[in-house]
């Protein structure tokens, strides 16, 4: 077996938050060449990218190039076709990615999200109420909660191309002000943000603050949505929970929500709290139930989208890779990081995700790839007989 020189393809797979991979196997019974190109010789590092005997025939489908330089293609094959030469197997570089991560957007919709952001008062007089004291002392660059949230969250979720997004409003649109729907207004969907923008902006304040019974519907979703992500809640709010057995009253419901945060956080489904305006009391407490530390406060629209964009990089970041085509043979996949073989099946290894396509790094492994210690990851596709080394070049 001949290795492709990592030094001489890095550069051209350095992805997921400076963490490369890639993958190489063995030809059997012949090795792989060093020419370029297509036409008669075996493809590789020409203008087709670095695609090295994926036809079992033998000759590369490499495209450009003239025969000539320092390539990574397979057995010679006859002058003018991409075919024969001897069979190969699993001979490929590839570029996995981090797999998508889910996060569904829980949007506080009370009426008090008509206050401007930085305080609790009105931008204008017939916005919410006209009583001594309702509006701001000061109304000029005065922008309210909603319109900050409408914003923050278009912004977050065009940018954040990596993340499968939802939506659930508390309470519901349409129904009682204690209401929440049985499923989300949005669902998790790898194009579901522009639906998300859309709900938001047709939707308008105007309930009180249920925020357990949002909490539990999220939590009871997202055990339903098996397509192996890593998930997360947003729960972004400006208030105290309120709505205790599903009643229209103003008394606090924070027990209740911590409660559910809990369970959410338990069933794998960290909570991340935006706390939107001044009034934030409780909302560390809720982030520490949902295993986020401390809520992110946000009393102007930069701060807001900031804090969204940044939960929207801390979930994204996972220890789950993809790669863009499922291994010749499971029992032949090795995974190193930093160029030490990783264990399969192992507490502190690798195990394979949904498919075996899914890649997912477990235990102090992932520690250390999530804490920039480790810098690289690769994947190795090998053939039956071949025995991976401990440590590789």
């Amino acid at each position: 077996m001949k290795m492709i020189s990592v030094g001489r393809v890095f550069a051209g797979v350095l992805a997921c938050a400076g963490v490369g991979v890639l993958s190489w196997g063995c030809s059997s019974p012949g090795q792989v060449g060093a020419k370029t190109g297509s036409g008669g010789d075996g493809g590789g590092n020409g203008a087709g990218g670095l695609i090295i005997n994926t036809n079992p025939a033998g000759g590369a489908s490499g495209a450009g190039g003239d025969g000539v330089g320092t390539g990574a293609g397979g057995t010679t094959g006859a002058a003018g076709s991409t075919g024969g030469g001897e069979a190969t197997c699993g001979d490929t570089t590839i570029t996995p990615n981090r797999a998508p991560a889910d996060i569904l957007i829980v949007l506080d919709r009370s009426s008090s999200m008509n206050y401007s952001i930085s305080g609790d008062c009105y931008c204008s007089v017939g916005v919410g109420g006209t009583g001594a004291g309702s509006v701001c002392p000061t109304t000029a660059g005065c922008t309210d909660r909603w319109t900050s949230v409408k914003s923050a969250v278009s912004q977050t979720v065009t940018a954040n191309t990596g993340i499968n997004w939802g939506l659930e409003f508390f309470a519901a649109p349409n129904g009682g002000s204690c209401s929440v729907s049985s499923v989300p207004q949005v669902e998790i969907s790898p194009t579901s943000a522009a639906l998300v923008q859309s709900q938001i902006t047709g939707t308008s304040p105007s309930s009180y603050t249920p925020t357990a019974s949002a909490i539990n519907v999220a939590n009871l979703y997202l055990q339903g949505v098996n397509d192996g992500n890593p998930k997360a809640i947003l729960l972004a709010t400006d208030g105290e929970p309120n709505c205790a057995s599903s009643q229209s009253s103003t008394t606090s419901d924070l027990p209740n929500t911590l409660a559910a945060i809990r369970s959410a956080a338990a069933s794998g489904f960290p909570v991340y709290v935006v706390g939107i305006g001044p009034s934030t009391s409780n909302l560390d407490s809720m982030a520490v139930a949902g295993g986020t530390t401390s809520h992110y406060p946000a009393t102007s629209p930069q701060q807001l989208t900031d804090a969204l964009d940044k939960i929207s990089k801390i979930v994204a970041l996972t220890c789950n890779f993809q790669t863009p085509q499922a291994p010749p043979d499971i029992n032949q996949v090795w995974v190193y990081v930093d160029k030490q073989l990783a264990t399969q099946n192992d507490p502190n290894g690798w195990s394979f995700g949904p498919t075996s396509s899914d890649i997912v790094l477990t235990g102090t492994l992932c520690d250390s790839v999530m804490a920039g210690q480790a810098s690289t990851v690769q994947i190795v596709f090998g053939c039956p007989g071949y025995i991976p080394p401990f440590i590789i070049p």
